[in-house]
């Protein structure tokens, strides 16, 4: 390297250039491709009402039956009509989160670690923090000024305050004051961070904020504080459970002094490992946002509108989906090295991680109900659920619950198997599922293979059910004459599958789907349900404890 801005421009590269090439292929699909989608169905992106439109194409009235191919059509549309902007907002907090320059630290599980090796690079602080923010800072406008002027951007009021420069750059240096000047904090970073990002994102009254003209400025000497005294170890925190001790004269370790079985150890163990972080990390940002708004409320702001209330209520409820997805899907889960040496058979590792998914899925459950009750006293709530039945209520939190925990253990199979490219196939599988979501509405304009799809479908579904029975007795059958799991944690297992279908069936029928329906959801019920995967889940960790 010749100057110090290629070896930097490089060490960004080098870490980063699957996700660069992944932001600029998603760019040039929305130029190229998303134009023709738009054609090809008669949806107008520079429309004034787009939502308008989407309804009338969608011919969604109250009251009439919903057939599959409304349900289609009305995912086609809303992928057409809110793709952009959501794309634009991902590619835009990933750029912003690549420029703070952190990193996972496998040691002490500090996921916004700043890695060390910069500072040995002959150079000073000064440089090192004028490269990080102006470089920063340029991508971030190009790649706005990319998704602002070279792609169709459908007017929507719900991301329109976030069509504003200032408003990102702004992010980007409060981002890196806040990681920075907080990095001997990780937990007050986690929340100071979880309360800018819902500020700039999901709350109206708060993004006027971004765009003051001192925080921009202020925000960057932060950052250089920050950098300057983390180069020269200062700003270390406060251990406060050490100096507990030291006060208390007793440093014992939290946790019961023993354990009534392996499996009990084993479940604290996994816990304390992994699933705590997931669901603190739920209830964190499922409350944090809440009491910033309660408190706003409380010191005299006005009532959120009925639009901002149901964009919190979607947040609320998606955002665990997506927390639970992508940390169980996330490599460094079974990144342990003391877990593999451990004296236990597969299964006995592996039904744990099931049971505190689901404990994680439970308490996320709790914080999102709280966060619910406050959202009650934040603007008219009822208005927005009202034209849901008290029953269905009680039905699609129990499949809340369910896709939650789903999400959680689904991808262990590929996870444990150590490897880094098998363990990424849940990302392909999103690709595969928005591919099919676009074929389905390209064959939805025939109607002749529409109409032969739809007889098709029951069939489908009762081979990819006979299909998956097949494979769960495979899998299993290899478990258990390879002595990875015992006779009573599969039958444990299946006892627990057959009630999760009973009650996830049940609660389908409570909800009074089409009588032409009952059949194919419930074999999507079925299929839902993780069976063969799980079954896998023996011989993946097998593959990584002997490899």
């Amino acid at each position: 390297m010749h100057t110090p801005s290629a070896a930097l421009a490089w060490e960004f590269w080098r870490r980063h250039r699957t996700r660069l090439m992944i932001i600029i292929g998603l760019v040039f699909a929305f130029i190229f491709v998303y134009p023709k989608l738009c054609a090809q169905v008669g949806f107008n992106p520079h429309s004034e009402y787009p939502m308008e439109d989407f309804a009338r194409n969608t011919m969604f009235q109250y009251g009439n039956p919903i057939t599959l191919v409304k349900v289609v059509q009305i995912l086609y549309y809303l992928a057409l009509c809110c793709g952009p902007a959501v794309t634009m907002l991902l590619t835009l907090l990933c750029v912003i989160w690549m420029f703070t320059f952190t990193e996972m630290d496998h040691t002490t599980k500090d996921p916004m670690r700043f890695p060390g090796r910069l500072f040995m690079l002959p150079v000073s602080t000064f440089f090192l923090f004028w490269w990080f923010l102006l470089a920063g800072l340029a991508v971030v406008v190009a790649l706005y000024a990319i998704w602002v002027y070279l792609i169709p951007q459908p007017q929507m009021k719900i991301f329109g305050m976030h069509q504003n420069c200032i408003g990102w750059m702004t992010l980007l240096v409060l981002a890196q004051a806040i990681v920075w000047a907080l990095a001997s904090w990780p937990g007050t970073r986690m929340l100071v961070l979880m309360a800018v990002v819902f500020g700039f994102l999901g709350c109206i009254d708060m993004y006027n904020i971004f765009e003051f003209p001192l925080v921009l400025p202020l925000g960057a000497a932060l950052a250089y504080a920050g950098l300057q005294k983390m180069r020269h170890g200062q700003w270390q925190g406060w251990d406060w459970q050490r100096a507990w001790a030291k006060l208390t004269a007793r440093a014992e370790l939290p946790g019961p002094k023993q354990f009534a079985s392996p499996a009990q150890a084993q479940l604290w163990f996994e816990w304390r490992r992994f699933a705590r972080l997931m669901c603190f990390s739920t209830v964190g940002l499922a409350l944090v946002p809440a009491v910033i708004l309660l408190l706003a409320r409380i010191f005299g702001c006005d009532p959120l509108s009925v639009d901002a209330v149901f964009g919190f209520f979607l947040i609320l409820i998606f955002m665990p989906l997506l927390t639970h997805f992508c940390m169980g899907a996330s490599p460094a889960r079974s990144d342990q090295p003391f877990l593999m040496v451990r004296p236990l058979a597969n299964g006995e590792i592996i039904m744990p991680m099931l049971k505190t998914a689901a404990m994680s899925s439970f308490f996320s459950l709790l914080a999102v109900l709280a966060a619910l009750g406050a959202l009650s006293l934040l603007g008219d709530f009822h208005k927005v659920v009202q034209d849901v039945p008290l029953g269905c209520r009680g039905a699609l939190v129990i499949g809340w619950i369910f896709v939650t925990w789903r999400l959680a253990v689904v991808n262990l199979c590929f996870v444990l198997t150590g490897n880094r490219h098998i363990a990424g196939m849940p990302a392909l599988l999103i690709v595969a599922f928005v591919i099919g979501q676009f074929a389905l509405n390209i064959l939805e304009q025939n109607d002749v293979y529409w109409h032969v799809f739809l007889r098709l479908v029951p069939l489908l579904l009762f081979c990819l059910v006979a299909v998956k029975f097949r494979l769960a007795y495979v899998l299993f059958n290899a478990s258990l004459k390879r002595r990875l799991i015992s006779p009573d944690a599969v039958a444990n297992y299946l006892a627990v599958w057959v009630v999760l279908v009973v009650v996830l069936l049940a609660a389908l029928i409570f909800t009074c789907p089409p009588r032409e329906w009952i059949f194919s959801l419930s074999l999507g019920v079925i299929l839902l349900v993780p069976l063969a995967r799980i079954g896998l889940c023996p011989l993946a960790l097998e593959r990584q404890r002997h490899t």
